[in-house]
């Protein structure tokens, strides 16, 4: 009796190694290889709180973060987003986490100053807002949900269903991200 519970177990673990097996390939395999879906240049202009121009080897790419929303224009805090991403980024070398493209020389992504993440210094301000329909960065709630509940930046006279609207207006990927 013992014995066949051993050679069961056995059995398992094997099943179980193979299947583990099988995941990490199949993972490993789906994603890109380190860097080959990054930019990295110098931030030389923004054009609006979620917007930037970085010039790398292979020339200009606009930026658009991704996994947020910043407003625009005569939006309520546009200005002040604008001078917080331009105050972060301007005329620094950056990183740029490819998450999507939208065309020659546009591009969708994570932004990072050394290892500084421009997305999430950007919700933790108050400075932009995370469009959840589009985001591939669940990780970014609490710091929405603490910038909201401080009414920190552009929360202190924006309502989140104002923010969803503005978000499904300018999404910010070129494809929704389905979410598991």
């Amino acid at each position: 009796m013992v014995q066949w519970g051993i050679a069961r177990l056995r059995s398992h673990c094997r099943l179980v190694g193979s299947a583990v097996a099988v995941v990490l390939v199949t993972v490993s395999t789906a994603m890109p290889a380190h860097g080959a879906d990054e930019i990295t240049g110098k931030a030389v202009r923004v054009l609006s709180g979620d917007t930037l121009v970085v010039t790398s080897a292979t020339g200009d790419n606009e930026v658009r973060l991704a996994d947020i929303g910043a407003p625009h224009g005569s939006d309520y805090y546009a200005p002040p987003a604008t001078a917080l991403l331009s105050n972060i980024v301007l005329d620094r070398q950056v990183r740029v986490a490819i998450t999507g493209r939208s065309g020659p020389g546009r591009v969708f992504g994570r932004v990072y100053v050394g290892d500084f993440d421009v997305v999430l210094a950007l919700v933790q301000r108050g400075a932009a807002w995370v469009c959840w329909e589009y985001a591939a960065d669940t990780g970014l709630l609490p710091y929405e949900n603490d910038a909201i509940r401080h009414q920190r930046g552009l929360w202190l006279y924006t309502t989140q269903f104002d923010a969803r609207i503005k978000c499904r207006q300018r999404p910010p990927a070129e494809h929704p991200i389905s979410k598991p």
